[in-house]
C-alpha cells in the first residue's frame, strides 16, 4: 500500500502556528524514518497517517494504519486475542520478544521496558497494511533492541518509523522524511545520508545567503556614495545662501539645473536604492538554515565532602513479596564520580535509583530526571514554569531553546511532548546548583540533536553523575565506572566505560 499525504495542513485549536502546513509526500511498502526536533509534530504526522487524526485542510489517501504510541502507561487492546489467538506469528513474538503471560495482570509493576515489548508485539502481530510506530526503542535493554530491529526488519507492509537510533534508522529505512518548522521534506537512504544532504543543503543555504548580504553591502556602499553626490549636488544648487541682488549668481544655478546632470545623479542613487531594498527583501525570503543550537551550561558544584552516598553490601527487594531481590557490594558516590547503571529491563535499575534518592543527603542538591514523565506531570511542570517570575521563567525558555526546541511550539501545545518535558526539567533544574545529576535513561523520546547538545551539556559539569540508559555511545562519552546488574539479580562495579 502508498500513503498519500497531499498538501495536508494541521493545526491544533490552541496553536497561534500550524504543527503541520502543505504536506505533500508518497510513502511506499518499506519503512520511512520520520525526523524533526522535539515538538516538531513528529507524533502528530503518525497520528494523522494512522487515521487517528484528520487533518483541516488537503487530503490522506490509503487505508487507516495501526499507530504504536511512544508513551507506555496503558494496557495494549487486544492483549487477550493476543494470548488466546493460538497463532503461530503470536506464539513466535511470544518467545522472541520473551513476553509472560502474566504481564497484563501486572502492568504497573512492569518496566517501561516490558511494557514496550508486549506493546509492539501486539502491533507486529496484527500485521496492519500500515504500521505508525514511535520510538520503538525507547527503554530497552540491548538485548531487546535487537529483537525489535529484527521483528521491524521482517515486516512487510508500509511502515513509518520515529527514533532517535541512528543505527535502527540506517538499518531498516530506504528514505526519511524530515519535519521542519512544520514542513516536511523527503529524502532518500536512512538517517545519515538524509542529515548529510541536510547538512549540505544548509551549508548552501549560508552560503547563499552570504552572497545576497556581500553583494547588497557593496551596493549600499555605492548608493550611499551616490547619495553623498547627490546631496552635495543640492547644497552647491541651493540659493540660500546667494545675495538676493546678485543675479548672476543665481543665474549660474538655474543654468546648472537645467544640464540635467545633478538630475541624473538623483535618478542613480534612487535606481540603486531601489535594488538594495529588493536584495534585502531576497535575504529575507531565502532559505534559513537553521539557528544555531549551541546547548546550556549547567551551573553545578563539587561538593566538599568525601561521599555524597555510600551503602554498605545487602540485598534490595524488588517486588512486594520479596521473591526478586537485588543483590549489591558496598556502593559509594564520591563528588565528581561519573557512572553508568546498566542492566537488562527488569533487573531493578530505577528501584536502585528510588534507593538512592531515598538516602541521599539533604545537603546533596539533586537535579533528578525519571524515566517516565505521565502527561499531567509534563502539564504541571510547564505550569509551574508559567508561574516563575518573568525573569526566571525567560531564562528557563532560553535554556529550553538552547537544548533544542523552540518555546513559542511548547507554549501554543500547552502539552509539552515528553522530549520537551525532559528539557523542561533540565533546564529548570539548572538554577538549583546540584551537586548530583541523576538520570534515568535521558535520552528517550530526545530528538537527535538534542542528545548531542545533553551529551555535550554534561560533558563540562563538574558535580557528580549517575545514568541510567542502554545507550552505549551516551555512556562512553560521558561516565567512567559502570554498576551493571546481571540477570541474576548481582550487581558488579568496574571502570569499563572510561575514556580518560
Amino acid at each position: 500500500m502508498t500513503l498519500y499525504f497531499n498538501s495536508v495542513y494541521f493545526s491544533y485549536p490552541s496553536s497561534i502556528n500550524p504543527v503541520l502546513e502543505n504536506i505533500t509526500a508518497e510513502f511506499h511498502p518499506g519503512w520511512t524514518g520520520v525526523t524533526g526536533d522535539n515538538g516538531a509534530g513528529k507524533s502528530t504526522f503518525l497520528m494523522l497517517a494512522a487515521g487517528i487524526l484528520s487533518p483541516q485542510t488537503g487530503g490522506i489517501s490509503g487505508n487507516p494504519g495501526l499507530y504504536c504510541a511512544q508513551r507506555t502507561d496503558d494496557l495494549p487492546e487486544d492483549w487477550e486475542d493476543f494470548f488466546a489467538s493460538g497463532d503461530p506469528e503470536a506464539g513466535r513474538l511470544t518467545a522472541r520478544l520473551e513476553i509472560e503471560a502474566d504481564w497484563p495482570y501486572r502492568w504497573e509493576t512492569l518496566s517501561p521496558g516490558e511494557r514496550k515489548r508486549f506493546q509492539l508485539g501486539i502491533a507486529l502481530w496484527k500485521e496492519n497494511e500500515l504500521l505508525a510506530v514511535d520510538e520503538p526503542t525507547n527503554h530497552l535493554d540491548r538485548d531487546a533492541q535487537e529483537i525489535i530491529a529484527d521483528a521491524l526488519a521482517s515486516w512487510k507492509g508500509t511502515g513509518l518509523l520515529v527514533s532517535h537510533d541512528r543505527t535502527l534508522l540506517d538499518r531498516l529505512c530506504g528514505a526519511c522524511f524530515f519535519i521542519r518548522q512544520g514542513q516536511g521534506i523527503l529524502r532518500p537512504g536512512g538517517i545519515t545520508k538524509g542529515l548529510a544532504e541536510e547538512d549540505r543543503e544548509a551549508l548552501e543555504a549560508r552560503r547563499a545567503r552570504l552572497r545576497l548580504r556581500n553583494e547588497r553591502d557593496r551596493l549600499a556602499d555605492e548608493a550611499d556614495a551616490r547619495r553623498r553626490v547627490v546631496e552635495g549636488s543640492k547644497n552647491r544648487l541651493s540659493k540660500k545662501h546667494i545675495d538676493p541682488k546678485d543675479n548672476d549668481a543665481k543665474s549660474k544655478r538655474d543654468l546648472a539645473c537645467l544640464t540635467g546632470k545633478d538630475r541624473i545623479s538623483g535618478d542613480n542613487y534612487r535606481r540603486m536604492k531601489n535594488r538594495v531594498e529588493k536584495l534585502e527583501d531576497r535575504i529575507k525570503k531565502a532559505p534559513l538554515s537553521g539557528s544555531p543550537k549551541r546547548g546550556i551550561t549547567l551551573e553545578t558544584k563539587t561538593m566538599k565532602m568525601d561521599r555524597l552516598w555510600a551503602v554498605p553490601a545487602g540485598r534490595l527487594p524488588l517486588d512486594p513479596s520479596g521473591a526478586r531481590s537485588l543483590s549489591f557490594p558496598d556502593m559509594v558516590i564520591r563528588p565528581g564520580d561519573r557512572i553508568a547503571l546498566t542492566g537488562p529491563n527488569g533487573a531493578g535499575k530505577s528501584t536502585l535509583i528510588r534507593f538512592l534518592l531515598e538516602r541521599i543527603s539533604e545537603q546533596t542538591a539533586v537535579l533528578y530526571i525519571p524515566q517516565e514523565i505521565s502527561p499531567e506531570e509534563g502539564q504541571s511542570v510547564l505550569l509551574r514554569i508559567e508561574q516563575e517570575t518573568e525573569k526566571n521563567r525567560g531564562e528557563i525558555l532560553s535554556r529550553f531553546s538552547r537544548l533544542g526546541s523552540d518555546p513559542r511550539l511548547l507554549l501554543q501545545s500547552r502539552l509539552p511532548s515528553p522530549g520537551e518535558t525532559r528539557k523542561l526539567l533540565i533546564a529548570q533544574g539548572v538554577s538549583a546548583n546540584p551537586g548530583l545529576i541523576v538520570m534515568d535513561e535521558p535520552t528517550n523520546h530526545l530528538d537527535l540533536t538534542s542528545i548531542r547538545l545533553l551529551e555535550e551539556t554534561l560533558r563540562e559539569v563538574s558535580c557528580g553523575i549517575v545514568l541510567v540508559s542502554h545507550d552505549d555511545a551516551f555512556l562512553t562519552a560521558l561516565t567512567e565506572t559502570e554498576w551493571a546488574i546481571s540477570r541474576d539479580g548481582d550487581l558488579s562495579i568496574h571502570a569499563k566505560y572510561a575514556e580518560v
